[in-house]
């Protein structure tokens, strides 16, 4: 009994203890986030920067350290999600020689590493996703609407950050690297597939090294 309570208090303990720093937490703003995304003509720096403000902002929350960006391996994710893009195919093993696997991947971003993992995701580039419904109201001219009418555009910078980052934090698989303390950088890239459903599908990819 006395041990049973023993861990209780600690969990409630450490269940305030996330509380108060959760709250002493803020996301990073990030110039330019509000941009919306133009397939053609893709601002790799800062998706980097907005998927790292929403990441640093859930490590915050869970007591982390925030992630550093790397330059060579935001390169790493941006060939992998070029090659995602051109086959259609969200996987973390490519067809690249040299670089079909996370490990070989964050090998050759030339860094001195560790240890490295990976997040991918497959988002519409139209805001779509994540509601009751949408409405085609000219495919070729890529309009669509809520089901009440309201036009939905493409995503900007920051909401697509906002929704990708979501989507791992629901995630085991994707959430344990977030979360993960070994880790001291990360960097994301994404890379546009065209034929994608709703006028196009962004595919991202973010590596995480330490």
């Amino acid at each position: 009994m006395q041990k049973a309570l023993r861990l209780a208090l600690g969990a409630m303990i450490a269940v305030a203890s996330l509380s108060t720093h959760a709250g002493a937490c803020t996301r990073d703003t990030v110039p330019g986030a509000e941009a919306t995304i133009d397939p053609a003509r893709l601002n790799q720096p800062l998706l980097d920067a907005a998927i790292a403000a929403e990441v640093n902002y859930q490590r915050c929350r869970h007591g982390l350290t925030a992630l550093s960006g790397a330059p060579a391996l935001r390169d790493t994710a941006l060939g992998h999600a070029e090659w995602m893009a051109s086959t259609g195919t969200l996987s973390h093993t490519s067809s690249r020689p040299g670089r079909a696997t996370v490990k070989a991947r964050i090998l050759a971003s030339g860094l001195r590493v560790r240890r490295g993992s990976e997040n991918i995701a497959r988002v519409a580039l139209y805001k779509v996703e994540g509601r009751t419904g949408y409405r085609i109201a000219d495919a070729a001219a890529c309009a669509f609407t809520t089901p009440a009418g309201q036009p939905i555009g493409r995503h900007s910078y920051g909401s697509v950050a906002g929704y990708t980052v979501g989507l791992w934090m629901a995630s085991p698989d994707h959430r344990v690297n977030i979360l993960a303390g070994k880790y001291r950088m990360a960097a994301t890239a994404m890379a546009v597939d065209p034929t994608g459903r709703a006028c196009g599908s962004l595919f991202i990819a973010q590596n995480f090294a330490g």
